[in-house]
């Protein structure tokens, strides 16, 4: 979740060795409902997707989207920012046992 922290304040995660003990920055979670962040966000993971790998990306999605509904749940925001930020394919040439050995 670390990750998508920079990410839903509307900023690229750092990478290397910048992301070691990087702090991500805080964020109102009601800023999460702003009907710009969806755009951000995919562009923003697109980025992501491209330089981290699919896999990666589609791993912290998952997660992001799991926090996103328990937020919802609560009461704490109405919206879906990942709506419209889908998973990546997995690499060409990827076996069914290579998915299984992962």
């Amino acid at each position: 979740m670390t990750t998508w922290g920079w990410m839903l304040a509307g900023e690229p995660a750092p990478t290397g060795p910048a992301r070691r003990g990087a702090k991500p920055p805080l964020f109102a979670v009601a800023a999460i409902d702003d009907p710009a962040l969806p755009e951000v966000l995919a562009e923003l993971a697109a980025a992501r997707a491209d330089e981290m790998g699919a896999d990666t990306v589609n791993r912290e999605l998952s997660i992001a989207r799991k926090a996103i509904s328990w937020w919802q749940r609560q009461g704490w925001i109405a919206g879906d920012p990942t709506i419209g930020t889908e998973r990546w394919p997995a690499p060409p040439g990827r076996t069914k046992a290579q998915i299984a050995a992962l």
